[in-house]
């Protein structure tokens, strides 16, 4: 191991710091896989979201389910109008995304984006189980973390 400086074993020993250099190393994979359709992950994510709801989704229910401010959602699914890939549809005063037909014939390629990001970093990591237990973990301590955020 090679000797660190002490602001070194500090920014190493960083929750934030770590989790945040985890994201810059997969975010720059996802994005590459991702790129070939001219969109990023996020808005790959919202798409997988509104296949399965026939009848659109609402900002506000995107947002829960993607974990985003609806100013985001709603600069996202502006993109994904103009790509064609879904629609607002209006119904009284409330409005709802929903995928289009053209949004559905992209979905084969997105789950294949989405599996060759995964594929990736599964080689770039060498340990299919422990990636997925990592991942599990990671997931568990966002859940613990949100969870825990209402008390402060």
């Amino acid at each position: 191991m090679k000797n660190c400086s002490k602001g070194e074993m500090q920014i190493n020993n960083c929750l934030y710091f770590t989790i945040s250099r985890l994201f810059r190393v997969v975010n720059k994979v996802a994005e590459e896989s991702f790129g070939r359709m001219g969109i990023c992950p996020t808005h790959a994510f919202l798409m997988v979201l509104l296949e399965e709801e026939k009848d659109g989704l609402s900002v506000n229910k995107i947002s829960e389910a993607l974990t985003i401010a609806p100013s985001t959602v709603t600069r996202f699914v502006d993109k994904l109008v103009l790509k064609g890939y879904v629609e607002r549809i209006k119904s009284g005063k409330q409005s709802f995304t929903k995928i289009t037909e053209s949004g559905l014939e992209a979905m084969p390629e997105i789950y294949k984006s989405w599996e060759n990001m995964f594929g990736k970093i599964e080689r770039m990591a060498g340990d299919k189980e422990y990636l997925g237990e990592m991942l599990k973990q990671i997931r568990e301590l966002t859940d613990i973390l949100e969870e825990n955020q209402k008390y402060l």
